[in-house]
């Protein structure tokens, strides 16, 4: 499969509206406290910090893992292709639940799991019973899913120390004369040295009805939107209290959110609802909203004018003004109603444009906030690796993904010699 479908059907909605943020937060509003550039600032120093703890946490890496440190071989499954949406198998918990650990190669003896060239045919043994399925392998390794079937001179001095538990999985593609559905679910614990490193969960479906095309062109052709839903979302819950998530629909209207909570308290939210237009009528109606703790700018298409909340009061002396590069702002004219493939332009979090708020003081004087200059390029920087790597997470495709498959491989087998 030469394209992924994934971030195909992402990118239809990305290129027909504006995206958006929103939070809440449990705080009591003081409702005497005048919204002002240091009360801006404050929120902003608090999700500032939020992102920099996020970073020195162990599940950084895994939220942030890309294929850009890989080194793909050509012949070797990772070739750009995405076989969760293979319509030759469905892969349940039920097919592959068990304890699963790498092989580690002892030294000075070949294995016979071994293939030609340095590579792997298994790199896994079933070990034991589970009503889960578990994974033991090296973190060197979990680290660089792309290594996990290449054998390395060092190999033999690591240690299984990265455990992965899936309490749910499910991988299933059904086509027939109504047309294709594929559905995928993941929830599984992450431990590194028997320590908490976070939980992963991924739950999507995708229905197009009518669509009967075969499976490698279904990849290479546009994807039809006429009829089509699809339901996305990703979190990833750090052992620090901290999670990351995105939630994405796509069918008569498209809903859309990037959160960051701590605990249960919203940090900070991106998130829009939008009615698709006709080709006859594109203009569409829309709801947006961008939040950063108690401070809550929405924008409706009802209306002209952005508004400013805190802690759900209107602030009447707030006036919102969106900043885009000359050059973005007339790329975005020119290309209104077209298939974008750059989603990242549409997004505050993603810097895709900044945002201005001007304050009018009780004296006449106005105070000027720069969203970006107050929470730092870092921070920006942070936010945009984190949510970009959520609507296709590569630590699940390239490592979950493939044991699972080749668990179910050789479960199928051992069952059909029975």
């Amino acid at each position: 499969m030469k394209r992924n479908i994934f971030a195909v059907g992402m990118l239809l909605a990305f290129s027909a509206a504006l995206w958006s943020c929103s939070s809440s937060d449990d705080k009591t509003p003081d409702l005497d406290q005048v919204l002002d550039k240091e009360t801006v600032a404050t929120e902003a120093a608090s999700l500032a910090a939020a992102v920099e703890e996020i970073t020195s946490s162990p599940g950084f890496e895994l939220i942030t893992m890309s294929e850009s440190g890989s080194s793909v071989k050509e012949g070797t499954e990772e070739d750009g292709s995405d076989e969760r949406f293979s319509l030759a198998q469905s892969i349940t918990l039920e097919d592959i639940k068990g304890v699963y650990d790498y092989i580690l190669p002892a030294k000075d003896e070949e294995s016979n799991t071994k293939m030609g060239y340095g590579f792997w045919h298994n790199a896994f043994d079933r070990v034991d019973d589970s009503e889960f399925f578990e994974i033991n392998l090296p973190q060197e390794k979990a680290e660089r899913p792309w290594k996990l079937y290449v054998e390395e001179d060092d190999d033999a001095e690591l240690e299984n120390n990265f455990h992965i538990k899936a309490s749910e999985y499910n991988s299933s593609t059904e086509t027939n004369n109504d047309g294709i559905k594929f559905d995928y679910m993941l929830n599984a614990d992450l431990s590194i040295e028997e320590e908490d490193a976070g939980n992963i969960i991924v739950d999507w479906t995708l229905d197009m009805p009518g669509f009967k095309m075969s499976d490698e062109e279904m990849l290479d052709d546009e994807m039809p939107g006429s009829g089509m839903t699809w339901t996305y979302m990703s979190e990833f819950g750090l052992d620090n209290g901290y999670s990351v998530g995105h939630d994405f629909i796509l069918g008569e209207t498209v809903e859309f959110a990037y959160n960051l909570k701590k605990d249960e308290e919203v940090l900070f939210m991106e998130e829009v609802k939008f009615n698709r237009g006709s080709e006859e009528d594109y203009d569409a109606d829309y709801e947006y909203a961008l939040t950063i703790g108690n401070i809550k700018i929405v924008k409706k298409s009802s209306s002209d004018e952005y508004e400013v909340y805190r802690d759900g009061q209107l602030e009447e002396d707030a006036v919102i003004e969106i900043l885009e590069e000359e050059d973005d702002a007339t790329k975005n004219d020119e290309d209104e109603g077209e298939f974008d493939e750059d989603e990242s332009e549409d997004a505050f979090c993603r810097g895709g444009f900044d945002i201005k708020i001007t304050f009018t003081n009780d004296d006449g004087t106005e105070d000027v906030v720069i969203l970006s200059e107050l929470l730092g390029e870092d921070t920006l920087n942070d936010l945009d690796e984190i949510f970009s790597s959520m609507y296709d997470m590569y630590f699940v495709k390239n490592l979950v993904d493939r044991v699972a498959r080749e668990a179910y491989r050789e479960n199928t087998q051992q069952n059909f010699g029975e």
